[in-house]
């Protein structure tokens, strides 16, 4: 059987952490830090709610340091559950095979441990936040073990991926004490289908051999129609990022930049088109700058308040 080559990699060879110890880069790559990007993808959400809310900036700031440090953790954490889930399949793709849990570098035993100090470490991030947010945050657990499992049970996975990612949402709104209301469940599901439409562009990479190998997620599924499907689950967001926000009284700001952001999802659903000829990895990365403009747009509120 042929297996088609992968040249887009998201595996890098060399970057600060071979300062360290040898034998501490393997956690590194178990916890994906060397690969910021998942972690920003997790913690930008919350970031631009937390400006939404009544929060002085002093206090916003001091929040999204706060839920930083919380994505970078969390998702080391729900890297690891989905490595142990995932070590067999792992080891038949071209781009995963490396990672420590699929090559034998790290054992289930110790990946537990591992796993057991992000979680400590997520907690005492959480108990610095009020009481309702710790439930808030906690109920995201359930979907964190389940989404390494829903690839085996549905063709679309990814949809249990951005509820889960989007959890980021309602535990900002809640960490500031805000009531619960329209606007901030309209933000939610169009996190939601952001998540949603950047994570079949990454599935892109692994597309042809995931095919091969029966492999369920959104980009082998969506293979004829990607484009539409991208498209479609990128144009509700933004239609809901405008809803949103005036339900939630934004400032003409979060308008300012979610008409930016609106251009920038249309350049990334042209790239789709040749899909072959532009790097997926590349495209999916861009949606970083994405949630930092919707950062800076919500950031708004604080000058015209």
């Amino acid at each position: 059987m042929n297996i088609p080559k992968q040249n887009n990699s998201d595996m890098l060879d060399n970057g600060w952490w071979n300062i360290l110890p040898q034998n501490l880069i393997k956690w590194i790559r178990l916890g994906r830090f060397d690969r910021p990007v998942g972690f920003w993808l997790l913690v930008l959400p919350a970031w631009w709610v937390l400006p939404l809310t009544n929060l002085n900036l002093k206090n916003c700031i001091l929040l999204m340091f706060i839920f930083l440090l919380g994505a970078i953790v969390m998702r080391a954490a729900g890297c690891t559950i989905n490595d142990m889930w995932d070590k067999d399949i792992d080891k038949k793709i071209s781009r995963t095979k490396t990672r420590p849990l699929a090559s034998g570098e790290i054992s289930n035993l110790q990946a537990c441990c591992f796993l057991i100090m992000m979680l400590l470490i997520g907690f005492i991030c959480l108990y610095q936040l009020n009481i309702k947010t710790w439930f808030v945050a906690i109920s995201a657990i359930p979907l964190v073990i389940f989404y390494p499992l829903a690839k085996r049970f549905t063709k679309w996975p990814q949809v249990i991926l951005g509820l889960t990612f989007s959890w980021a949402v309602p535990t900002a709104w809640s960490s500031a004490n805000e009531e619960w209301n329209l606007g901030i469940l309209i933000m939610y599901l169009a996190t939601v289908l952001w998540i949603i439409g950047y994570d079949t562009i990454y599935g892109c990479q692994d597309k042809n051999e995931d095919e091969i190998f029966g492999i369920k997620n959104s980009a082998v599924s969506a293979k004829n129609f990607l484009t539409l499907f991208v498209g479609s689950a990128y144009s509700l967001m933004f239609i809901l990022l405008i809803i949103s926000g005036y339900f939630l009284k934004n400032s003409i700001f979060w308008y300012i930049g979610v008409s930016i952001c609106g251009l920038h999802l249309v350049r990334q659903v042209i790239k789709l088109k040749n899909i072959e000829q532009n790097n997926p990895l590349q495209i999916f990365k861009s949606n970083v700058l994405l949630g930092l403009i919707l950062t800076l747009s919500s950031l708004g509120n604080h000058i015209v308040t």
